[in-house]
């Protein structure tokens, strides 16, 4: 057996499994797309493959946050935040939802409110009046939550 992963050249087999009736591949990528085909093997040498078959591994969580989260406060009460999604590459599936930590600086992190969302930006208003917060960001997949981002102050 035989495969490779999409996106690369056809001339780049991963690997080359050994003669056996199964076979468990491991260390492949999240939410990725592999092709694989058989082939009998004899004394006479190798026959004919099968066609290509397709198989994208599952989803997990994203390996990496979320990027340029920049927090700006436009007025006493009002904190705006955005941020860009994870590399894809490192999104390890589809991202689903964000979402957004804030706690008063000098809190613990248990006591954030969070708020889940499916953009990449928020207006926090509402917030108590020259008060400090501290702010963090993470993407999900329909797997779980990836990692937070830096928590930043403003």
């Amino acid at each position: 057996m035989d495969y490779w992963c999409y996106g690369l050249s056809a001339d780049d087999i991963l690997e080359r499994i050994p003669n056996t009736e199964t076979y468990t591949l491991s260390s492949l990528y999240p939410d990725t797309l592999y092709y694989f085909w058989l082939s009998a093997r004899s004394q006479r040498g190798e026959g004919a493959t099968t066609p290509p078959i397709p198989v994208r591994t599952k989803q997990y969580v994203p390996g990496a946050p979320p990027r340029n989260v920049t927090v700006e406060a436009t007025s006493p009460t009002t904190i705006n935040v955005s941020w860009l999604p994870p590399p894809v590459e490192r999104s390890n599936g589809a991202i689903v939802y964000y979402k957004v930590f804030f706690v008063e600086v000098g809190r613990s992190d248990s006591e954030a409110t969070v708020t889940t969302l499916n953009s990449t930006s928020i207006v926090l208003d509402e917030l108590k009046r020259w008060t400090e917060y501290k702010i963090w960001v993470l993407a999900g997949t329909s797997v779980g939550d990836g990692p937070r981002s830096y928590p930043y102050t403003v």
